[in-house]
């Protein structure tokens, strides 16, 4: 026998203490943050300019 199974009852709406309930609950998503320089690799040069790469440099971990 085959049976269907229910889907989970949604979970409450949980609010802080200073929440009035009045508020609208479908907010707009965030903007995504934008660099104003690309992401430096891993194995590119280090921005230093000790000439070795990130990874060796500054992006080593201490």
């Amino acid at each position: 026998m085959t049976q269907k199974r229910q889907p989970a009852p949604a979970e409450p709406h949980v609010h802080g203490p200073d929440c009035d309930h009045d508020h609208d609950h479908h907010h707009e998503p965030a903007e995504p943050y934008r660099r104003d320089t690309p992401k430096l690799g891993r194995n590119d040069p280090c921005f230093c300019g000790s000439g070795k790469k990130y990874k060796k440099c500054h992006g080593a971990a201490s």
